[in-house]
C-alpha cells in the first residue's frame, strides 16, 4: 500500500510540472505520457517507465520469460518491464541501464535478479525465495517444487550467424538441472535446438526433454515450425508428451493467407488439434477455424462487420479531435461502447 501511494504521488507530481504532455484513458487503463517517462494504472497496478526506472509486469518478455518458458521464448536474458495487461500479471522493479541492471519482485514468489550484456555475451542471475506452496499432499510434476529457495545462472553468446544459451538451477531438494540451447541465424531463416529443463520458477511448468524450433522466410512468405517432447514416463499409465505446431504466412498481390496447425499429446493420453486458415484482401477476410467454425469479416474506415463463432457482430469506431484533446468512440453490436480519451498537457 504505501509503495502504491508513493507512486501515485510521484504520478502527480510529474503531471504538476512536466511540459509538452498526454494525459490518456482508454478502457480500464489511464496514461500520462511525459518527456522521459510513462505512468500508466491498469488492472488495479501502477506501471513507471522511465530512463533508469521501469515498473510493472515482469514475467511476459526477457529473463523471466526465459524461465518460465525456455521452449517457447527467444532466449533473452535480459531484464523487460511491460505496463500491466492482465491482473495475474507479476510485478516487479527494475533499476539501471540495457547493458547493466538489477531488480526485484515481491510478489507470490519474491525474488532479486541481476543482468550484465557486452557485445557477443550477456549473463544474468536470479535468486527465488521459497514462494507459497500449494501443491501438499499429491504428486507434482517433476521440477514444478517452488517451496524452497532457488539460484539460477544464465548466459547467452553469439558470433555471426551463431548463438549459445545456457541456464543453471539450484536447489537443496532438486540439486543442479540444466538446459542448453543452440541456434543458427541467417536472415529470416534460423534453427534452433533445446535441450534439457531447469526447476520451476513458478507453479504450472511442466517438465520438458527437448525440443526444435525452424523459421523459414522469404519475401512475402514466412513459415515458423515448433516441435517440443516433454520428460520420458515414469509411471506405466502415463505417455510421453509432446506439442507441435505450423503457422505459415504468404503475401502475394496483396492477398494473404494464414494458416496454422496445431496439435498436442498430453502425458494422460489426451489429444488436442486445432486447424486454422484465412484468407484477406482489401479489408476483405474469410477462413475456418475447427475451433469455432466459419468466419468471415470486412472493415473500412470506420465499421468493421464480420461472422465469427457463430454470431453476427458489427463495430463502428469515430474519432473527435481538436489542438489538444482526441476522442475515440468504439460502438459495438453486444452493446459495448470503449473509450479512449487523450489530452494534451
Amino acid at each position: 500500500m504505501r509503495a502504491r501511494l508513493l507512486l501515485i504521488a510521484v504520478f502527480l507530481m510529474m503531471v504538476k510540472t512536466a511540459a509538452s504532455s498526454v494525459l490518456s484513458a482508454e478502457g480500464n487503463r489511464f496514461t500520462f505520457t511525459g518527456p522521459e517517462h510513462i505512468v500508466s494504472f491498469a488492472e488495479g497496478k501502477v506501471s513507471v517507465q522511465s530512463r533508469n526506472l521501469e515498473v510493472g509486469e515482469i514475467d511476459r518478455l526477457g529473463l523471466l520469460r526465459t524461465l518460465k518458458s525456455p521452449y517457447s521464448s527467444s532466449f533473452s536474458l535480459r531484464p523487460e518491464v511491460m505496463p500491466f495487461s492482465r491482473s495475474s500479471g507479476r510485478s516487479g522493479v527494475l533499476l539501471g541501464t540495457d547493458s547493466l541492471s538489477f531488480g526485484f519482485s515481491i510478489d507470490e514468489r519474491p525474488l532479486v535478479f541481476a543482468y550484465a550484456g557486452f557485445e557477443y555475451f550477456e549473463g544474468a542471475v536470479l535468486y527465488a525465495f521459497p514462494g507459497r506452496n500449494e501443491g501438499e499432499g499429491y504428486l507434482t510434476e517433476r521440477g514444478a517444487v517452488t517451496d524452497v529457495p532457488m539460484l539460477y545462472m544464465a548466459g547467452r553468446g553469439g558470433w555471426k550467424f551463431f548463438q549459445i544459451l545456457g541456464v543453471m538451477s539450484f536447489s537443496p531438494k532438486e540439486g543442479v538441472e540444466l538446459l542448453g540451447a543452440a541456434g543458427i541465424r541467417h536472415g529470416k531463416y534460423s534453427l534452433d535446438i533445446i535441450g534439457g529443463d531447469t526447476a520451476a520458477l513458478y507453479e504450472g511448468k511442466n517438465a520438458q526433454s527437448w525440443g526444435l524450433r525452424l523459421s523459414i522466410g522469404e519475401t512475402g512468405f514466412r513459415s515458423d515450425i515448433s516441435v517440443v517432447f516433454g520428460s520420458p514416463a515414469i509411471y506405466s499409465a502415463d505417455f510421453l508428451p509432446y506439442k507441435a505446431s505450423v503457422r505459415s504466412e504468404l503475401e502475394l498481390h496483396g492477398v494473404r493467407v494464414y494458416s496454422s496447425m496445431e496439435y498436442s499429446f498430453s502425458r494422460k493420453g489426451r489429444a488436442h488439434k486445432r486447424d486454422c486458415i484465412t484468407v484477406s484482401w482489401m479489408g476483405f477476410e474469410a477462413g475456418y477455424d475447427t475451433s469455432g467454425g466459419f468466419l468471415a469479416s470486412y472493415e473500412h474506415d470506420i465499421f468493421k462487420v464480420g461472422y465469427e463463432n457463430g454470431r453476427v457482430y458489427a463495430e463502428v469506431e469515430l474519432m473527435f479531435d481538436t489542438d489538444d484533446a482526441e476522442l475515440r468512440l468504439r460502438l459495438s453490436s453486444d452493446g459495448t461502447i470503449d473509450t479512449a480519451l487523450s489530452i494534451g498537457l
